[in-house]
């Protein structure tokens, strides 16, 4: 394949082309121009605004991460002072409970050593 033919007919359609495109514009260049600055302006305000917005959103998740963390603290010392409190309670009753598995205990050992044992017999 030659390369100046070649080239000859892309430039020729190439030049087809942008005749084309010029003669079916829908306006003028200056109309198109500023088309186009007005839709750039238009892209541009949306981005700042969602700029904003997730700046915002940031922040609302930052303040809310800060006061649950806050919220947690305080839920779990509240806990800790209730099972201190609980196990204040409970102590007394925990040990009367020992106290008496203790004397069953030696009821039971009592009991055993006062019936006698029926298989001796």
């Amino acid at each position: 394949m030659k390369v100046k033919p070649f080239l000859l007919g892309f430039m020729t359609g190439g030049l087809a082309a942008g005749i084309s495109i010029l003669l079916t514009a829908p306006n003028s260049g200056k109309v198109t121009r500023s088309d186009i600055k007005k839709s750039t302006q238009r892209g541009f305000n949306q981005l700042q605004i969602l700029n904003k917005n997730l700046m915002d959103l940031k922040d609302a998740a930052v303040h809310a991460s800060t006061e649950g963390r806050a919220q947690i603290v305080a839920f779990l010392s509240e806990v800790k002072i209730a099972l201190a409190h609980w196990e204040e309670e409970v102590r007394p009753k925990q040990q009367q409970i020992q106290q008496n598995i203790i004397e069953l205990k030696e009821t039971i050992h009592k009991l055993e050593e006062e019936i006698p044992d029926t298989r001796k017999i």
